[in-house]
C-alpha cells in the first residue's frame, strides 16, 4: 500500500485532502472502492462516473464538489506518462528466484555476470549473461550467446546458438529465437534443405511477446532495431531485418528476406511477402497483405494486396454498387446491339 503523499511525490502531484490515506491498487472507472485510486483523464469522465466519488482520485482539475474527497492534482499535458508512473507503482514484482537456482544446469564454459538469476530446471550452455539479466524456469540458452545487462527472459523460452540479445530486453514466454529458417531448394523432384547456418541480434530495450519466433538467417543476421516491440504469435523469418522503435502487432507473418525501416507500424495479421521493402515510418493496417517490392516512407497502406488507405476506402465504397453497374452494362450493350462477348 501507498500513502497518496507518497504517490504524489513520485508521479509529480500535490495532495487535496488527506495525504495520509493509503491505497492499495490502481482501479478503472467503474468500481473504484476506498481503497483503491483512480486516474481520471478528464472533467467529462469525472462528471459521468457512476456511483459514489470515495475513493481518492488523480486529476488535472479541481473538481466543483470535493467534500469528503481525497484526491491528488497532477498538472501536466503527459497522461500517459503519468498513468505510467501510477501503474508502476503497484506493479508486481518479476517471479523470479535469485541467484543460481541449484536445480538448473550451467555449462562449465558459460559466464554469468553479477546479479544473474537462474531459475530452476533452466539449462545454459556455454554463452554469456551479463551482470542483473533473470532466466526463467525451463528456459534453455544454447552455445555461443550472448545476453546483455537487465534483461529479463520468462520460463520455458528457447534460445538457439549464435543469438545475441542486448541490453533491457524482454522475453515472454514461448518465445523461439534462432530456430532454422524455412529454406528449400527442389532438386531431383524432392526438397533439399537449405543449411541456415546465420545468427539473430536482438537490439536494445526490445520486448518480444509471448509463443512468436524468429529465425536465424541463413547468412549473416536476422535482426530487430533497438526499441521494438513485438507482440505475441509473430512469425518472423530468416534474413528479415527490422528497424528501430517498430510495432509489430499479433499474428503478424514476415517473409524472408523483407527489410523494415524505422517506426513502422504493422497492424495485426499483417503478412507480407519475401524479399521486399517497407521504408521509414509506414503504417501497415490490419490484415493487409504486402506484395509491392516497395512500400515508400510515410504511406499507409491496407488490403491484400494492399494500396494506399484512400484508394482501397474509393474501392470498398464503390463494391456495393458493382451488381448495379453490371445490370446497367448489360442493358446498354443489349439496345446497343453489342454481342455478351
Amino acid at each position: 500500500m501507498h500513502s497518496l503523499g507518497y504517490i504524489a511525490s513520485e508521479i509529480g502531484g500535490e495532495v487535496v485532502g488527506n495525504g495520509k490515506r493509503k491505497v492499495c491498487c490502481v482501479s478503472p472507472l467503474e468500481g473504484g472502492t476506498e481503497d483503491c485510486i483512480v486516474l481520471i483523464r478528464d472533467r467529462k469522465s469525472y462528471d459521468e462516473m457512476e456511483g459514489p466519488k470515495t475513493a481518492a482520485f488523480v486529476l488535472d482539475f479541481h473538481p466543483d464538489y470535493a467534500e469528503g474527497i481525497d484526491y491528488i492534482l497532477v498538472k501536466s499535458e503527459d497522461r500517459d506518462g503519468v498513468f505510467i508512473a501510477l501503474l508502476s507503482l503497484f506493479e508486481d514484482e518479476k517471479d523470479f528466484g535469485s541467484g543460481v537456482s541449484e536445480h538448473a544446469e550451467v555449462a562449465s564454459g558459460a559466464t554469468l555476470g553479477d546479479g544473474v538469476v537462474v531459475d530452476a530446471y533452466a539449462v545454459i550452455g556455454d554463452s554469456t549473461i551479463s551482470e542483473g539479466t533473470c532466466i526463467g524456469a525451463h528456459t534453455v540458452i544454447g552455445r555461443n550467446c550472448r545476453i546483455g545487462k537487465g534483461c529479463i527472459i520468462y520460463p520455458r523460452v528457447t534460445i538457439y546458438p549464435h543469438t545475441t540479445i542486448e541490453d533491457n530486453v524482454i522475453i515472454h514466454s514461448g518465445v523461439v529465437l534462432g530456430s532454422d529458417g524455412f529454406g528449400y531448394t527442389k532438386i531431383e523432384g524432392s526438397h533439399r534443405k537449405i543449411p541456415q547456418i546465420g545468427g539473430v541480434h536482438i537490439g536494445r530495450d526490445v520486448e518480444i511477446g509471448a509463443n512468436t519466433t524468429i529465425d536465424r538467417a541463413t547468412l549473416g543476421m536476422t535482426s530487430i532495431g533497438a526499441g521494438t516491440k513485438i507482440d505475441n504469435l509473430v512469425q518472423i523469418a530468416h534474413n528479415v531485418e527490422v528497424g528501430k522503435n517498430c510495432i509489430v502487432c499479433a499474428l503478424c507473418g514476415i517473409s524472408g528476406s523483407v527489410k523494415i525501416g524505422n517506426n513502422v507500424v504493422l497492424a495485426g495479421q499483417v503478412g507480407l511477402a519475401d524479399h521486399i521493402e517497407i521504408e521509414d515510418d509506414v503504417y501497415v493496417l490490419a490484415k493487409a497483405g504486402i506484395m509491392e517490392k516497395r512500400i515508400k516512407r510515410g504511406r499507409i497502406v491496407v488490403g491484400a494486396p494492399a494500396m494506399d488507405v484512400k484508394k482501397m476506402m474509393e474501392y470498398w465504397a464503390m463494391r456495393p454498387k458493382l451488381r448495379d453497374m453490371y445490370r446497367d452494362m448489360q442493358k446498354i450493350k443489349k439496345k446497343l446491339g453489342i454481342d455478351k462477348e
